[in-house]
């Protein structure tokens, strides 16, 4: 037995078991390298690309219906929606005129009072949008509160049936009771007290969806825009525009009461934004730029960006007269417009037309409302005076040959 070729072997065997054991202990490490240089790759391609991923699929996953689809912020909410990657499903009446349409969406016609063709429009929905209602200073109450209350309450107890999560529903800012108006801005603890039959059945509206929030039944949302402006805007701020532009020249003396304003995309932005935010359930929102535009301002700026002469006259005038004078002008203007509508036709008379009887008593008061709880939330307007919306709005109007 030769013990020192035994012993060389042994320890030719020892000598290759720690060369495998190095090689093995370097190829882990390799791969060990290896690995964290590729977690470390995913890590830094999350950080830069997940929030990206991540709200493309949440958004993917979300399906919106939007009512009034075919109206002034309908229209506006699905342009919204659609550029933001969203599923939306579009509703209007089916003899609804669909030329704002997105031809990208989804349209099926309903009725608010009719459940039966809400139901298909409701399926799979996660949020509705419920801007649609009658928008009209002039409409009987019979017919507001048969549409703006009653077809709102078909919407919510469908909603319910099909398990729609939440609504965030269009009010306005008009429910409070500006005669009350202290020095600061109204927030939305304001005193409440609707001053015609648009704002009261908007009002009855906001109590009936919050009764369906407090029960546990959907999530409700509720904003409360200023005056609405902006592109296909044809009434209600519209009316000063075409009054203005009805007129040879502006003469403006000095009324201290305030007038407010919001631009359509920042209404429709805040209520994308909101229906985000959980903490928004159950609450609601004042809507409205941060403009503080004196009634005769606002018909100045019109007046510059329409082009036409305007004159400042330098004499301090009590709103309430001016607002008097409007009134009995609307009154004229109601029953010129059905008995001698040519009587519009004159330069001096042309601006009437757009007169009515409860806008002419808006005069009489300021309007001032708080944005800072919507700004608290982290809403950041895309619009935040008047004169930054109003030359593409003017624009809009001359475009589509309404001016």
């Amino acid at each position: 037995m030769n013990i020192r070729s035994d012993l060389g072997e042994v320890f030719l065997m020892e000598e290759e078991k720690k060369r495998k054991r190095r090689k093995l202990e370097k190829v882990n490490l390799e791969q060990k390298e290896e690995i964290r240089q590729i977690e470390n790759t995913l890590s830094s391609y999350q950080e830069e690309k997940s929030p990206s991923v991540v709200e493309k699929e949440r958004k993917g996953k979300q399906k919106f219906l939007v009512t009034g689809a075919c109206g002034f912020s309908g229209s506006h909410m699905i342009d919204l929606l659609i550029e933001e990657g969203y599923e939306v499903i579009a509703t209007d009446r089916e003899d609804a005129p669909r030329r704002w349409l997105n031809p990208e969406v989804k349209f099926i016609p309903s009725d608010l009072l009719d459940k039966r063709t809400l139901d298909k429009v409701v399926d799979s929905v996660d949020c509705i949008f419920h801007p649609a209602a009658i928008f009209s200073y002039s409409a009987p109450l019979e017919d507001l509160i048969r549409v703006n209350v009653i077809g709102t309450k078909n919407l919510l107890d469908v909603a319910v049936a099909n398990g729609v999560k939440k609504m965030v529903m269009w009010s306005t800012a008009g429910v409070y009771d500006v005669s009350k108006i202290g020095d600061e801005p109204i927030d939305e603890n304001g005193p409440i007290g609707p001053s015609n039959n648009y704002e009261y059945s908007k009002l009855k509206q906001e109590e009936l969806a919050m009764e369906y929030h407090t029960v546990g039944k959907i999530n409700i949302t509720i904003i409360r825009p200023a005056p609405i402006y902006g592109p296909r805007n044809l009434y209600g701020f519209a009316n000063v525009v075409f009054g203005v532009a009805k007129l040879p020249a502006v003469i403006a003396p000095i009324i201290d009461n305030r007038a407010v304003s919001v631009h359509v995309k920042d209404v429709c932005g805040a209520a994308l934004f909101l229906s985000q935010k959980d903490e928004a359930n159950g609450e609601i929102f004042n809507v409205v730029d941060d403009s503080d535009y004196s009634y005769s301002d606002i018909n100045i700026l019109v007046a510059q960006f329409l082009g036409k002469p305007y004159f400042k006259v330098p004499i301090k005038v009590s709103a309430k007269p001016i607002s008097y004078a409007l009134l009995g002008a609307a009154k004229f203007s109601r029953l010129a417009n059905k008995y001698f509508p040519i009587l519009f036709d004159l330069p001096l008379l042309g601006g009437l037309k757009y007169v009515e009887e409860d806008t002419a008593r808006y005069v009489a008061f300021s309007y001032r409302f708080s944005n800072k709880k919507l700004k608290s939330f982290g809403y950041k307007l895309k619009y935040p005076d008047l004169k930054d919306g109003l030359p593409e709005t003017i624009q809009w109007y001359k475009d589509y040959g309404y001016l």
